[in-house]
This record gives structure tokens, sequence and C-alpha cells, in this order.
């Protein structure tokens, strides 16, 4: 029984289709011939790679048994018809083939070296923070471990611990400054401090002190304040009404939890001494969020004018390194509300003496600020600090009396 293409419900093609059946049988046509001969040459390369893998593996076999064969003969040694040359060239193939195997050898020790020396030095803060118990019960070494030079080398260093906050925070691991990351972050300081101070604008007087205000330009957030006064004081007088009875220096003055408008106790806690000019301190308070920064204190080395005067700066200065950087990334249980401050602002004070009975006092303020309302918070924090500062001198001058 025939069946017509309108019973199947198939549409008829038109002559413009049909015209391109025969070209279309003729690429298909050459596609295949084309498969096939791309499986004929793969098929052909495989067995050719295959008959030469074998050839190449015969060929290391029999290199190996002749150069056994050299080694158990004594190829300085004459033998009778055996050309010079030849000889030579022995001796060459066994020097080559010595050192290949030394070759070989000394790369497989470096590369598991260097896979030692990766593995170490990326973990190092995680194995710190895992080894060490936040409780308290850490048994701290003086002594660890540096690459230098491809030579692992002991260093006497003073060693890490876990630092305990009192607002029931996060511990944290840290890491002692180097002397040459403390000089870094007053270098840092001071580079934006002094770009600053040349675009500094007079604002007026406060309590005696001239005021003055500037930004960088290249970045409007950052701020810097002075207050500048001439102390009726010699500069020893003043240096001295520095330091209390015991010894220790009234500096830095801080801001209180006033100045920051928070109810909550400042946790302060000194982390590294370094010497009797230089330390780490951590602070840690509670407003929107819990904020925590690593302050330097430092005191520089008095310097001589060319007039003979003396000049002397103390620094409070926000500082970060890259190891204190490594062990918050690493750490597992901080929370999103801690907010860590690493920028380099911070206040300095300079005494420059003018004569025997007068100083020239400088105190700068340099912080990074997201708006007028927080750089006029900061502007009367800091004006605070001034007045606390120079009710501290006043009264260490009248006990003298």
């Amino acid at each position: 029984m025939s069946v017509t293409a309108l019973e199947l419900n198939l549409s008829t093609p038109s002559r413009a289709t049909v015209r391109k059946w025969p070209q279309e049988l003729k690429d298909k046509r050459k596609t295949e011939l084309h498969n096939i001969r791309m499986s004929r040459f793969r098929n052909k390369k495989t067995s050719e790679n295959i008959v030469m893998q074998q050839e190449h593996r015969r060929l290391e076999r029999e290199l190996e048994n002749r150069i056994g064969e050299l080694r158990h003969t004594d190829v300085g040694r004459d033998i009778e018809g055996v050309p010079q040359v030849q000889r030579e060239l022995q001796r060459l193939v066994l020097e080559r083939e010595d050192l290949r195997e030394e070759s070989v050898a000394l790369r497989q020790e470096i590369t598991q070296r260097l896979k030692f020396r990766e593995v170490v030095q990326s973990a190092t803060n995680k194995l710190a923070v895992e080894n060490f118990s936040p409780d308290g019960s850490e048994q701290a070494s003086d002594v660890t471990v540096r690459y230098v030079d491809s030579t692992w080398l002991p260093v006497q260093e003073q060693a890490g611990r876990w630092v305990h906050f009192t607002n029931g925070k996060p511990s944290f691991f840290f890491f002692p400054f180097s002397r040459h990351e403390i000089d870094t972050v007053l270098r840092l300081h001071d580079s934006k401090a002094s770009t600053v101070s040349e675009k500094l604008i007079l604002f007026g007087k406060f309590l005696g002190w001239s005021v003055y205000h500037g930004t960088l330009l290249q970045d409007k957030k950052w701020h810097l304040d002075r207050f500048s006064k001439r102390v009726e004081r010699s500069f020893d007088s003043l240096l001295n009404g520095m330091y209390r009875d015991d010894g220790t220096c009234i500096w830095p003055i801080m801001p209180t939890a006033r100045d920051f408008e928070v109810t909550a106790e400042i946790d302060i806690q000194t982390t590294q001494i370094l010497d009797d000019s230089s330390s780490v301190i951590m602070r840690s308070y509670s407003g929107d969020f819990h904020f925590r920064y690593m302050g330097v204190v430092h005191r520089a080395q008095i310097q001589l004018q060319d007039d003979g005067k003396r000049v002397l700066k103390f620094y409070y200065v926000v500082g970060d390194s890259e190891a204190n950087a490594r062990s918050r990334a690493a750490d597992t249980t901080s929370q999103d509300d801690v907010c860590w401050i690493t920028d380099e602002r911070g206040f300095s004070l300079t005494l420059a003496e003018v004569d025997g009975a007068s100083v020239d006092v400088s105190f700068d303020s340099l912080a990074c600020l997201n708006s007028e309302q927080s750089a006029f918070t900061h502007f009367i924090m800091f004006g605070h600090i001034v007045t606390r500062w120079e009710h501290l001198m006043m009264f260490s001058n009248l006990l003298k009396f």
C-alpha cells in the first residue's frame, strides 16, 4: 500500500531545496572521508609513538648496561687495541652520567626544601594560634626560626603572646614589632604630617594656644590639627615635668571614654617594651563597633639645631605590622563587629628650646576622618588632650616650690 507525503503530513520540498541536495551530499561525503583519514593518521601516530617509546626504553637499558661495564673497567688504563680517543670518550660518558645523577638528587632535595619553606612560612601564624591556648596557659619561647639566604638560623626575639580583653571579645595573638617596623610606622606618620603641615591655616586662639588646621589635598579625609604655644619655662624643667617621681613618663596622654563618647571602660595594655624610649600598647573600646588598635609610643633622641638649641619629639601613633596582619587574617574566631584601626593616625608633641627660660610647644594630631561631624568631634577631643597636658605641667611646676 502506497503512502503519500500528504498522508504523512510531510511538507513537500521546494525546487531550490532539492537543487542544494547534491552539494550537501558531496560536503557530507567529504567530511566523512576527512574523518577517516584523520583517524588513520592518529592511529599511525599512536603506533609510531609506541614504537619510539619502546626503542627509547631499549636504548636506555643498553646505555645503563654499557655504563655499568665501563664502571667495572679501568677507563684510564691503556688497553691494547682501544684508541685513546675512545677511552677519553668513555671517561666523559661516565663523568656526564655521574653529574646527571648528582643533578637529579640535588633537584629533588631543592624541591623538598622549597616545599618545606613554603609550608612553614604560610602556616606560621595559624600554627601559632593553634599551638597556644587563649586561656593564658601558653608557654612562650624566646627562640624563633627565620629563613635567611637559604639557611635556617635561630634568632633570639621576644616571643608573641595572647592579648585578652576585658569586654569579653575574642583574644588576639600579638607578634612583637621589630625596630625597623617601629621606624616605618613613625616615618609614615611624619611623612603625612609634614605634607599637610605645609597647608596649615591659622584657625584662631584657644586658651592661649594658636590653633591651626589643614587637610591633605590628595585625600581630604586626612586632617591635621596643631596647637602651638610658647611656654615660659626652661627646657630642662619642662622635660623633667614629663616624668613622674617613679621615673615613668606621663606621655602618651590618651583619649578617655568621655572623649570617645562611650560609657564602657577602655581596655589598655602594654604589649611590648623595646627599650626605655619605645613601647607598643593595645587599646580596645566599645561603641557602634568594638574598636581595637595598636599604638606605638616613642620618645625620639634630642636633636641639636645649628644654634645649639634642643628639640625633642614624643610620638603616639597607630601602627601595624605584617605579622600581626597575618595573625588577624588567620584568626577564625574574629567577629564582624570587631574593627581594627591600622592607619598611621596619632599624636605628637614637640618641645623646641627658644632660650634658657622659654620653650615652643607644638601638639600635632593627624587623623583620617570621614565627615565634618567626626572631624569636629576629633578636634574637641584633641583640645581636651592638650589642656590636660598643660594642667599636668602646671601641677608639676607648682610641686617644685
